[in-house]
């Protein structure tokens, strides 16, 4: 599985609206988003999706803001 990170996610946000825009992008993810404050996380069943969900930087916007998916990177490897 592939973990991203969503970020520069605007506030009020919810997690229907982020499965929404992914399923509306054809954004295949696995299980559900874990939304907090100003970003999200999510996987990914396999690298060909995590690609396509990559993508969408620099192309997407929500609620005024731009988001920014990226893979997620664990915090000791940081």
């Amino acid at each position: 599985m592939n973990k991203l990170y969503i970020g520069n996610v605007a506030e009020g946000t919810t997690v229907t609206e982020l499965e929404s825009l992914f399923g509306e992008r054809r954004v295949t993810v696995q299980g559900p988003f874990s939304l907090k404050a100003g970003y999200a996380f999510v996987d990914c069943p396999d690298e060909t999706c995590a690609i396509k969900a990559i993508e969408l930087i620099g192309k997407v916007e929500l609620h005024g803001k731009t988001i920014e998916v990226e893979h997620s990177v664990p915090r000791r490897q940081r």
